[in-house]
């Protein structure tokens, strides 16, 4: 499945574009009119706050977007789209379209709804056995002490 969205990203000329990227990308075009934060990338891709300041610095030198000072607070950074970002934006508009219309061809609505709750449950449990699991190690490297 990556391998398939890495060669159509390919073929849209969205090099780094097929994944959080992308899903970046379109989502600072959706908010273009708001400050957007770190925090919000992080809220809308649930990452953590490493895993989205090294997205934002990769993207930074990949020139998809700009880090700038917010206006209210220097404290903070905005994220903004570059010349590169805008132009991107509507490859990533048709890119997402066609993805969805050829992957989901002949799936109903109910039937991927179907296969999201799954998945959200299958992540849910996925999380208890690792909640478990750290409990266990942590008991265990206690009783070693």
């Amino acid at each position: 499945m990556d391998n398939l969205a890495g060669r159509l990203a390919k073929n849209f000329d969205l090099e780094h574009l097929d994944g959080p990227q992308g899903h970046v990308v379109s989502y600072l075009g959706q908010h273009q009119a708001e400050d957007v934060f770190q925090k919000d990338i992080e809220a809308e891709l649930e990452i953590s706050k490493s895993v989205a300041s090294q997205l934002v610095q990769r993207m930074e030198r990949n020139g998809f977007i700009e880090v700038v000072p917010y206006d209210k607070d220097r404290r903070y950074k905005c994220l903004r789209l570059t010349g590169l970002g805008q132009e991107k934006l509507p490859i990533i508009k048709d890119f997402s379209f066609m993805i969805e219309n050829f992957l989901f061809e002949g799936i109903s609505k109910a039937e991927l709804d179907q296969v999201i709750k799954v998945f959200n449950q299958l992540s849910k449990n996925i999380e208890k056995v690792n909640h478990l699991l750290d409990q266990k190690e942590e008991t265990q490297n206690d009783t070693s002490l």
